[in-house]
Parts: C-alpha cells; sequence; structure tokens
C-alpha cells in the first residue's frame, strides 16, 4: 500500500467520523458509530468504511441508515477533505470489536473456573488435614 493511500485512508476516516457525528440526522442511525477502518482501492475509486456500532441491536437498522444516507455522506466528506477525487463509500458492519469482546468474556469465564478450582483444592486440603 502506497503512502498516499494510507494518508487519504487516515484523512477519509477523520472526516467521515466528523460527518457521522455533526451532520446527519437520520433516525435510523442509533447508538454509537464509530469508523473502526476505511480501505480504498489502489485506483482510489472504491473505499470499504467499516462500521461498528454499539449496542448491537441497531447495527442492521444503523448500516442500512448509513447505506440510505450514502451521497450525503459523500457530499459533505467531500466539503472536508482536500482530495482530488473522494472515492465512493461502501459501508459494511466490522464484527471484530465484538468478536473481541466474546473472547474476553470467554477469558473471564475461565479464569473464574480457574479460580473456583483452586479455591476448591484448598478447603479440600483444609478438610483433609
Amino acid at each position: 500500500m502506497t503512502k498516499r493511500i494510507e494518508q487519504a485512508e487516515s484523512t477519509l476516516r477523520k472526516a467521515l467520523a466528523q460527518v457521522l457525528q455533526r451532520n446527519l440526522s437520520d433516525p435510523r442511525i442509533r447508538g454509537m458509530v464509530s469508523i473502526t477502518q476505511v480501505d480504498i482501492t489502489t485506483d482510489m475509486k472504491l473505499a470499504k468504511v467499516m462500521v461498528s456500532v454499539l449496542p448491537d441491536e441497531y447495527a442492521k437498522r444503523t448500516l442500512s441508515g448509513l447505506k440510505a444516507a450514502n451521497r450525503h455522506i459523500h457530499s459533505e466528506v467531500k466539503k472536508l477533505v482536500a482530495l482530488r477525487v473522494v472515492p465512493h463509500l461502501r459501508f459494511e458492519l466490522d464484527d471484530s470489536l465484538k468478536q473481541a469482546d466474546q473472547i474476553f468474556q470467554a477469558i473471564d469465564q475461565a479464569k473464574a473456573r480457574e479460580q473456583h478450582n483452586d479455591i476448591s483444592e484448598d478447603v479440600s486440603e483444609i478438610d483433609e488435614a
């Protein structure tokens, strides 16, 4: 990936976050919406925008709202960035935060079971003595 594309991705991510935070009033877009990643094709014509929505029950509705407001979002981003051509935006849900949360929950549960087993072993040793 070229430095130019990386810079464009960073610029686009910041501008999208600003537009979503300030210039959008679609009632379908609810919850906390975060731009987690922007991937621009090498020809700079398409940008895949990964969004995370919390709480999870708003995710599908918010994604459909973002897709419906795509032209408006694109025009607002155009006003904010100094790119000659602003790529077309394609919004997709990013499940990586949800997956990471599930992994952390599984780790916490495993730790809790391990601590419970350690306590049970300590109690049985005391009972034997």
